[in-house]
């Protein structure tokens, strides 16, 4: 094989054979997210000017999204719909609790952490662990919060295109996260 053979084998080589999002690569893509399917309400969008880049696979994303991306290549278009039960689960009303406002007093004084109807407030269950729920409703005794994840009860369809994968770095790997290029580490 010549060089100008050579040449044409890697330019051809490079246009057909795209790395496949598999584990331990580093996934850059732009999406859009929509509620129910392609028609519903927007609920986020990830463009080319400003991607989403992960480690994959992650235990900060939905299983069934991964499972959805694995194996495709840079440059491919997807479009899926995850039903609520893959997704954030349904909607559960013995997750919306009455909370005494005494819970929120601090050194004998109303805590600034009490929220209006709409708005969000941290919650600390008996396990210890901090939640964030939704404001439903608020009375001189009680509030009424909603601990359910606020995308709970919704089908997610996703379209959108897979921009770029490459495998990740060793401290990704060791990491299990992105690391900018600038190799700053949080």
């Amino acid at each position: 094989m010549n060089n100008d053979e050579y040449g044409r084998f890697l330019a051809h080589k490079q246009t057909t054979d795209f790395m496949r999002i598999d584990d331990n690569t580093i996934v850059t893509m732009s999406y859009e997210l929509r509620e129910r399917d392609q028609q519903g309400p927007v609920m986020e969008v990830m463009d080319t000017a400003y991607p989403f880049i992960f480690f994959f696979p992650s235990d900060n994303l939905l299983q069934s999204f991964q499972d959805r991306i694995r194996g495709l290549p840079a440059g491919e278009l997807f479009e899926f719909t995850i039903p609520s039960e893959e997704a954030y689960g349904l909607h559960k009303t013995s997750n919306v609790v009455d909370i005494p406002v005494e819970r929120f007093v601090v050194d004998d004084e109303m805590a600034d952490t009490i929220r209006d109807v709409g708005q969000y407030v941290t919650v600390t269950g008996e396990d210890g662990q901090q939640r964030n729920g939704l404001v439903v409703e608020k009375n001189p005794t009680h509030l009424k919060v909603d601990l359910n994840h606020a995308m709970a009860g919704k089908d997610l369809h996703f379209s959108g295109r897979i921009l770029f994968v490459r495998k990740a770095k060793p401290d990704e790997i060791i990491q299990k996260r992105y690391i900018m290029p600038d190799g700053i580490r949080f």
